[in-house]
């Protein structure tokens, strides 16, 4: 009887010194085994807090555990003093020992995910798993996903805060009809802004010759703070 009972205790301190830690977005909001959070164009930082909340010193890792629609290219993963400006199937992340002591965080700003690849319009996933090192089985897994026509609406959205646009595909000037004024921001697929443009009541001609053949974002938001996007083609 003494045997097991000293069997149980050392099974609920090795448990308890090692799976316990906290995976947050920077607002406090957890980030749980399981979650997959979705990104797009223009809002595709994910900022983190990883904080040990054992009695041990933990070496939290971050691994990539699975690629899809992606080779992990122009994916930013900053953790652990290092930015890694691409992330590979089955990569641990920091590459060095990087350990957390009791009640320890990362630090509060900076470190983040973030994806600048834009692909070829395909829904991006890129899994991730947190662990202590060596305690793979006490992990939390979670899904990126970079949706590049995340908040993309129709014509009748637009329109329903002033904005009437007859075409999408374009060579060069850009017309829309307007009983609003407000800003116009052009982004590519991978979220970076490459125009940005402002707008009184009218008609509008926005000149985007400078622009590559490819697909854009384009989000109207107004002075009253109302906002919608639709998907450019320019040719």
């Amino acid at each position: 009887m003494k045997k097991i009972t000293i069997s149980i205790l050392f099974s609920f301190v090795f448990l308890n010194a090692f799976s316990q830690f906290s995976f947050k977005k920077s607002d406090g909001t957890p980030i749980t085994d399981g979650t997959i959070l979705t990104y797009g164009p223009g809002d595709n930082y994910l900022n983190f807090r990883v904080q040990n909340t054992s009695n041990q010193d933990l070496d939290i890792k971050v691994k990539c555990t699975s690629l899809v629609n992606t080779n992990g290219t122009q994916f930013e993963l900053c953790y652990g003093g290092s930015c890694y400006d691409s992330v590979a199937l089955n990569g641990v992340y920091p590459e060095y020992e990087n350990p957390l002591s009791p009640g320890q965080s990362n630090p509060a700003q900076g470190d983040h995910f973030v994806n600048f690849n834009a692909g070829n319009g395909e829904i991006m996933e890129l899994h991730f798993s947190l662990y202590p090192l060596g305690f793979e089985n006490n992990a939390i897994n979670f899904v990126y996903r970079f949706d590049p026509f995340l908040g993309v609406e129709s014509f009748d959205a637009l329109s329903s805060i002033g904005i009437n646009i007859d075409n999408t595909s374009i060579k060069s000037d850009f017309n829309f009809n307007t009983t609003q004024n407000g800003n116009l921001a052009i982004y590519n697929l991978n979220g970076q802004s490459v125009s940005n443009f402002q707008f009184s009541e009218g008609v509008q001609t926005v000149n985007l010759s400078s622009l590559s053949s490819a697909i854009y974002i384009a989000k109207f938001t107004t002075l009253e703070g109302k906002s919608s996007s639709i998907k450019l083609i320019k040719n």
